[in-house]
């Protein structure tokens, strides 16, 4: 095996039970067994370096990320001339009904 694969895991965990039974002291001990799993075995490139993946994951978070503000600004535009319109609306019936008076 080489250096470079080598895991070296030092796992102590050690469960101690005493128990004084009329003067006579009974000592358990139990040394508990790490437990892991491998999930996936690789080789990590250089620091500093990001795999081409995840460069396009992050590229494909800023194209909707843009398109998502593209929109917002549409939906905030699209509300003033709604609200604009709506003002208009009332000012012209508060209009009428005062021409009428």
């Amino acid at each position: 095996m080489k250096t470079l694969e080598r895991i070296t895991l030092r796992h102590t965990v050690r469960q101690v039970v005493r128990v004084d039974m009329g003067g006579n002291l009974v000592t358990l001990r139990h040394l508990s067994q790490p437990r892991f799993n491998v999930v996936t075995i690789g080789m990590q490139g250089p620091v500093g370096t990001v795999a081409e993946s995840v460069l396009t994951m992050a590229q494909q978070a800023v194209q909707t990320a843009n398109y998502a503000s593209d929109k917002a600004s549409q939906v905030s535009q699209d509300q003033l001339v709604m609200v604009s319109g709506m003002s208009q609306t009332i000012d012209h019936y508060i209009g009428a009904i005062g021409a009428q008076e």
